[in-house]
């Protein structure tokens, strides 16, 4: 049998309790590989700790190149006043969690340590996602494709929906 190098398994472990594999939502996406109950830690959003000027300047620099690419995947995370975390590494399976309007789990920051937690009980073969809380300043970058049924269209954090929809609500006049 000939393999093939540059294809990606259909699915890989990444714990004991998720696996990642094709997402509907976006690319690839954190699952399941088992029924998991509410309140339990499932991983660690891990990467490289960047001061806030740099983190800036990457963030400018990855919206500049999806504009020509139309790839959008950004994964630095606010850590603190001073620093953020740049999780966009081989070896951070927690930057493919996708974002959902309707989200099974949060991330949490303990000391400076981001981990994700579930917000409720998920099913085997569940997409783990959660609300990355994107300000609505450049809502239109970010379209939201989680299906859930109230799915604002957008990925902006759920506390600025109210704002969002009467943006939309004048741009459709």
């Amino acid at each position: 049998m000939r393999r093939f190098p540059h294809r990606q398994p259909a699915s890989e472990r990444v714990n004991a309790f998720c696996e990642i594999r094709f997402s509907p939502i976006h690319g690839r996406g954190v699952f399941a590989r088992r029924s998991i109950r509410k309140g339990v830690q499932l991983l660690e959003y891990r990467g490289e700790l960047i001061d806030k000027e740099e983190s800036n300047r990457r963030g400018l620099a990855l919206l500049e190149a999806s504009r020509h690419s139309g790839a959008a995947s950004v994964y630095i995370f606010d850590l603190n006043e001073t620093h953020d975390l740049d999780g966009n590494k081989p070896w951070n399976p927690t930057r493919l969690v996708n974002h959902s309007c309707a989200p099974n789990c949060e991330m949490v920051n303990e000391n400076d340590r981001l981990l994700l937690y579930t917000l409720q009980d998920i099913a085997k073969g569940e997409e783990i996602t959660f609300d990355y809380g994107y300000d609505i300043e450049h809502f239109l970058d970010h379209p939201c494709r989680c299906g859930a049924r109230n799915c604002v269209g957008y990925i902006v954090s759920r506390a600025q929906w109210p704002r969002l929809r009467k943006v939309l609500a004048r741009m459709r006049r």
